[in-house]
């Protein structure tokens, strides 16, 4: 089964517990797919609005496919001022 490395960015960091970790996904796993199992494994994950991810430093849409070594972020929105 491939791995890929999750990183956790800001709140999602608090809300994991870990700032990475790696996990096995399913051959053919998608971006979406990963997300969902995130947010039943962290329910802060999945009730929050705007969770973006990225894989390997791009945005990729929802049924990129991932591979074995991919690196991905979990990036809830920021706000400032």
């Amino acid at each position: 089964m491939p791995k890929v490395n999750i990183k956790y960015l800001g709140p999602a960091r608090d809300w994991s517990g870990a700032a990475e970790e790696q996990i096995e996904v399913a051959a053919g796993e998608t971006v979406e797919g990963m997300k969902l199992e995130l947010g039943r494994r962290i329910p802060q994950l999945a009730s929050a609005r705007g969770i973006r991810m990225a894989v390997n430093r791009a945005y990729v849409k929802a049924g990129y496919q991932l591979s074995d070594g991919d690196e991905v972020a979990v990036i809830p929105p920021v706000s400032g001022g």
